[in-house]
């Protein structure tokens, strides 16, 4: 099999890490392969913020995005984040923290792209990620200037995605595909 194709097909979302920070040169490659996605127009308007697992400003996420769910009248999502005792980011190492230019208006699908290429690059490098979304809420509510200030966000720029990376403690099987139900063939 293509090597490409391989790592694609072999990737899964991983929820469990190794207390072991990558190396410099890990974290550059996996920089270096998200710098290298495509963006509209070519206008690169993408920022990565590279957070250590233990720096304080994931647990004031963390915390927020708590305090969030828990005041919205789903029963189901509070019961969720009640049950579920790890933190967003699963104790990676590290947490790459992607904004991007508010103003134009491809800068979020980019990120996206830059994102699954940190994901793919770390798969090939036997790190495990986790792609991570559910902060959203938190990181553009009221305290969406404060982070974005710790996180070093460039002016004019807000959170898009982020994704945990680390050695792997667990192995996990990718998802099923299901070409009947996700695709069309339209002549």
């Amino acid at each position: 099999m293509n090597p490409v194709l391989k790592t694609i097909s072999e990737r899964s979302s991983i929820r469990a890490y190794r207390e072991e920070n990558l190396k410099e040169e890990e974290i550059n490659a996996l920089l270096t392969a998200g710098l290298q996605a495509p963006t509209a127009r070519n206008m690169q308007e993408i920022h990565i913020s590279v957070l250590c697992g233990s720096h304080p400003v994931l647990a004031e996420i963390e915390e927020e995005r708590r305090r969030l769910a828990m005041s919205r009248t789903d029963e189901k999502r509070k019961e969720v984040v009640k049950n579920n005792p790890n933190n967003f980011y699963y104790g990676a190492p590290h947490v790459f923290m992607l904004s991007a230019d508010k103003d134009f208006y491809w800068s979020k699908l980019d990120a996206g792209i830059c994102v699954e290429n940190i994901s793919l690059a770390a798969q090939s490098m036997g790190l495990g990620s986790l792609i991570i979304g559910i902060i959203r809420e938190a990181m553009e509510g009221e305290k969406k200037e404060h982070f974005a200030e710790i996180c070093q966000f460039p002016k004019n720029y807000e959170f898009a995605i982020c994704i945990a990376v680390g050695y792997k403690n667990t192995e996990k099987a990718p998802h099923e595909i299901n070409m009947e139900k996700s695709v069309s063939f339209v002549n």
